[in-house]
């Protein structure tokens, strides 16, 4: 098939949707499709079998950098000529033939990161009703055929908000790279990346991945931590993007000097995975999370929130944790008290290998391509979108 997908930035560098986007075309591209990328940047060598077209986007300002992709993308495919079986909105932009939401959606995340009434006030801002107003036109009928989410939540909450048919929609979550993400790792890297990090045997090291961290929920837990009592034998590495001199602040409010450490971006995150107890991931909100499905698949347990799509994969109690919100601090602490004072951690972690074993990036791709076939079907009878 001649497939296009659209993507503000092709990354080798990032995770996230671009991390999905750099995996998902290389995988098509094995599987003998013709794979066309509509993108604005490109980061890192790329794949000389891709062909890349330029999207047009203004970056001066939020809200035209996220008008301008949304509509520049679908006039960039149009204007190539070419008859594509499928296009793949990796992003918001319309019209598509497949919607792929895979960041969660804006209206949910304004309710959970501000008070309630938010959206009658969210207009006044100019990057919020940029947003809104794409996400709006994404479910409109005719700017899609059908659309993938990731977890239960996402589709449970498009269909409450947006009204989409459910016989519109495809559960697929990420999968995992099962050759990268594996419970060997922990045998192969984790004392040497436990040194690296200045833990000690008896100490349990709590791992947070990922930037934003005003939305992945650093405010709430450096608060759940300085409640914490003292008898307690932990570390907390955080690897990302974010710059440390913003929150460091908030460890010594919290008393947390010395307990803390910012750690950069890692190329090699399975080798964090493998040196963690625990991975956190309590975010005010995330649409899916593959930070938790690739910890559990190194054999790390996860904490998580319920406004975390990717807790489906967790049995609370049984391979992970899951609270009701980041918010409520006393359940938080609890719940790390809970969990901080477990001699072993390993049966947890050996359950989550379990959980998660099935669903590969393999799987993941196949049920997509189980919904290019249906695109196709639909476009050859004459069925409309």
């Amino acid at each position: 098939m001649r497939i296009a997908l659209l993507m503000k930035r092709y990354s080798l560098k990032r995770g996230g949707g671009e991390y999905d986007l750099v995996r998902l075309s290389s995988s098509l591209l094995k599987r003998g499709h013709e794979v066309h990328l509509f993108v604005h940047d490109i980061e890192g060598e790329t794949d000389p079998k891709l062909v890349f077209h330029k999207v047009p986007m203004n970056r001066a300002w939020a809200p035209l950098k996220i008008l301008s992709f949304a509509r520049n993308a679908p006039r960039v495919v149009e204007e190539s000529g070419l008859d594509f079986d499928v296009i793949h909105a990796m992003t918001q932009t319309f019209p598509s033939d497949l919607y792929w939401n895979g960041g969660g959606l804006q209206i949910n995340w304004l309710r959970e990161r501000y008070s309630p009434g938010v959206l009658s006030r969210a207009w006044m801002n100019p990057r919020h009703a940029a947003n809104l107003w794409v996400e709006k036109n994404l479910f409109v009928p005719g700017h899609y055929r059908h659309i993938v989410s990731l977890t239960s939540m996402e589709k449970g909450q498009i269909l409450g908000d947006y009204k989409v048919p459910a016989d519109r929609f495809h559960v697929i979550p990420n999968g995992i790279d099962p050759e990268r993400f594996n419970p060997e790792t922990r045998q192969k890297y984790r004392t040497d990346s436990r040194r690296k990090l200045g833990v000690s045997d008896d100490q349990k090291l709590l791992l947070v991945v990922g930037s934003d961290g005003c939305r992945k929920g650093f405010p709430q837990l450096f608060q759940a931590l300085g409640k914490l009592p003292s008898t307690l034998n932990w570390r907390l590495a955080i690897a990302g993007n974010d710059p440390p001199q913003r929150w460091l602040p908030s460890v010594k409010r919290e008393s947390l000097d010395g307990k803390v450490h910012f750690l950069a971006h890692e190329k090699h995150i399975e080798r964090l995975y493998a040196a963690a107890d625990l991975v956190i991931m309590a975010s005010l909100f995330e649409g899916y999370g593959n930070v938790i499905p690739e910890a559990m698949a190194c054999g790390c347990p996860v904490l998580t929130t319920r406004q975390v799509g990717a807790a489906d994969f967790i049995t609370p109690g049984v391979d992970g944790w899951i609270l009701s919100s980041c918010k409520n601090i006393p359940e938080y602490t609890s719940a790390l008290e809970e969990i901080l004072s477990l001699q072993d951690l390993d049966p947890f972690g050996w359950k989550a290998v379990q959980k998660v074993k099935p669903f590969t990036w393999d799987w993941t791709v196949d049920r997509l391509e189980e919904v290019y076939h249906l695109i196709r079907k639909e476009k050859s009878t004459g069925i409309t979108a």
